[in-house]
């Protein structure tokens, strides 16, 4: 079996026999979580060497319909390894992060099958197999954001992700059907209709039907406008899972399905504009609520609506290579920023920042960790946020999108600011609650990550060549080059320059979100209620149920109450027909019985004359 098989069924597998571990105590199970979760890391380590360009097939399971064929290029490869690697560490954290918590079996189970599922998703070329992997996905989300199930927070958290999610995948499964009836022979295969479309097999109706499914599919899944408003109450699960699903696993799949179809949806009129302002509006809806938003876990959930905006905007612009770059990048400062926050609610026991304060001064490894993290988030040089947020710009540069780019300027501003105001509240300012270092074991993580933003960027060069291997990158870039581009780009003095505003505005005030909106309690009302989108959803909802009764009662009472009293009438009349002939007279009674039966016979006499005058009888 081949390791593409392998780096799927071990997490798969794993996930199945947790429970059978945890039999024997607390310490065979996570334990036994963390050898599948490295032995899975390792696995994805194991495919770079075997990374080449086109699809293969890992082993057969419906064959001609869902053969579990996978794609072999970097673009699946990064985002496996972002998966189990950054997975991995998320498992190790949790070991002492969750030890306090009931229901580790449920867990631990959960968590490496969204990992596996994750890993599925990345790999596979069959969009059947790619949508099933899809659901497990939504699934594992759903459950664990939802993990603390009696708190009623938690659980309509998790539903709300559900249902959101949902919308979303119902654009995706309309635009896999349409591609799958739109060709003959009929086929799943990804990497055979990408090439039937760039042959104009697939009539325009249908590819276009399909490119703007795959896009709501990917709105839905990866938090963007207007299907944003799931991420941030998603902060109701443990923030290993957030974690998880803002670095690692559920909001990168959307992203990658764009990346992954552009070539495909390319040539669509208004397809790509599409992308590149669902894209920044996005980015920049987001980057205004983090500014004003105190608690620290939704602060970062908007962060990384903000981000993923980033890297749909540079797919519309054409910039595959910077958007997957800035995946790259955007999975190892988020995972760290989580983390560091984990370990700080882990200790403080609150999410409000201005419950905070002077951490720093006890927890001298996150602290800095944390400012590592939001430097990056910043874009400093020369952290690795830097690096892929200036590709982004570029490529929308290069692309002649002027009016987009303001935006994701003005958007990195604000980014900015929000970064520092979360690291000043947190670490900085008055003296806060008492509190000591994380463990070691939670610690070690943020460490490993903390260098990986530093350094994580250099793989810019083995990325950029898998993706050119492939034509998802117009040429490969060393890491040389790219600061050899980047000192000489145009565009290096907008990023200088909106991190510089961005600074400012931090100094001009350390919480510049509170300074804004209290001189604009009109601005203040609509960054408190995020722009009226949960509002707005939840009227509509309510319109739909309410117009639903009404339309019931009205079928009811004009359809069904007139069936049901038609039937009745006619029942009592026959009733009432049928009264006439039982009298209660025995002697009545008596000649009717007689008359019926002679009436019988004489039918029966009648039927075998016909009979015999045929000669059937004779």
């Amino acid at each position: 079996m081949s390791a593409y098989a392998w780096v799927v069924l071990v997490p798969l597998a794993g996930a199945a026999l947790v429970p059978l571990f945890a039999l024997a105590g607390p310490t065979a199970r996570y334990t036994f979580a963390n050898l599948v979760g490295f032995a899975t890391a390792g696995l994805a380590l194991a495919l770079v060497p075997l990374t080449s360009a086109g699809t293969g097939v890992a082993f057969r399971w419906l064959p001609g319909l869902a053969d579990f064929s996978v794609f072999r290029d970097g673009l699946s490869l990064f985002l496996v390894l972002i998966a189990g690697c950054i997975g991995a560490l998320i498992v190790l954290y949790s070991v002492k992060y969750m030890e306090r918590e009931r229901d580790l079996t449920r867990y631990y189970s959960l968590l490496i099958l969204f990992i596996g599922a994750m890993v599925g998703l990345a790999l596979t070329s069959n969009l059947l197999i790619l949508y099933v992997f899809w659901e497990v996905v939504g699934l594992c989300s759903y459950a664990l954001i939802g993990f603390f199930y009696e708190d009623p927070k938690a659980a309509r958290a998790g539903l709300k992700a559900f249902l959101v999610t949902r919308v979303g995948d119902v654009g995706l499964l309309v635009g896999i059907l349409t591609l799958y009836f739109s060709v003959e022979p009929h086929t799943f295969d990804l990497g055979r209709l990408m090439e039937l479309a760039a042959q104009g097999g697939i009539p325009p109706v249908a590819l276009a039907t399909a490119a703007f499914g795959f896009l709501f599919g990917a709105v839905g899944k990866s938090a963007q406008f207007p299907l944003h408003v799931w991420l941030p109450d998603a902060m109701e699960a443990p923030t290993t899972i957030s974690a998880l699903i803002h670095a690692a696993t559920m909001v990168n799949a959307g992203v990658y399905l764009v990346a992954r179809t552009s070539p495909m949806f390319a040539g669509v009129p208004g397809w790509l504009a599409a992308v590149a302002w669902v894209g920044v509006v996005t980015a920049f809806l987001s980057a205004t609520l983090a500014l004003v938003e105190p608690d620290l876990k939704r602060l970062l959930a908007y962060s990384t609506i903000s981000q993923l905006g980033y890297m749909l905007f540079s797919i519309g612009v054409g910039g595959v290579l910077a958007s997957q770059f800035h995946l790259l990048s955007h999975a190892v400062f988020k995972a760290l920023l989580f983390l560091c926050a984990g370990a700080v609610i882990h200790e403080a026991g609150t999410r409000n920042m201005y419950e905070m304060g002077g951490l720093g001064r006890h927890m001298r490894v996150t602290a800095p960790c944390f400012l590592v993290g939001a430097l990056a988030l910043s874009g400093v040089p020369v952290l690795n946020g830097f690096w892929s947020k200036d590709l982004v710009l570029s490529a929308a540069w290069h692309q002649g999108q002027y009016w987009p780019l303001a935006v994701a300027v003005l958007t990195a501003v604000l980014t900015a600011a929000y970064s520092l105001r979360a690291y000043y509240l947190v670490f900085c300012g008055r003296k806060g609650p008492e509190v000591h270092e994380a463990p070691a074991v939670m610690t070690g993580p943020l460490v490993v990550l903390a260098v990986g933003a530093v350094l994580s960027w250099l793989l810019v060069g083995p990325q950029s060549r898998l993706l050119e291997m492939v034509g998802y990158a117009p040429h490969a870039i060393s890491a040389l080059e790219l600061i050899r581009e980047t000192g000489t780009s145009p565009v290096l003095a907008l990023s200088l320059g909106a991190l510089a505003l961005g600074l400012g505005i931090y100094a001009w005030a350390r919480d510049p979100g509170a300074r804004v909106t209290g001189a604009s309690p009109a601005l203040a009302l609509v960054l408190g209620r995020a722009y009226g989108f949960d509002g707005l959803y939840l009227w509509v909802v309510r319109g739909v149920v309410r117009a639903g009764r009404a339309l019931l009662r009205g079928l009811e009472g004009a359809v069904l109450d007139a069936a049901n009293y038609a039937v009745s009438a006619l029942t009592v009349a026959g009733g009432r027909a049928g009264r006439r002939v039982q009298t209660g007279d025995l002697n009545r009674n008596l000649v009717g019985v007689a008359l019926g039966l002679v009436l019988m016979l004489a039918c029966l006499f009648g039927i075998f004359l016909a009979f015999r005058g045929r000669g059937i009888w004779s």
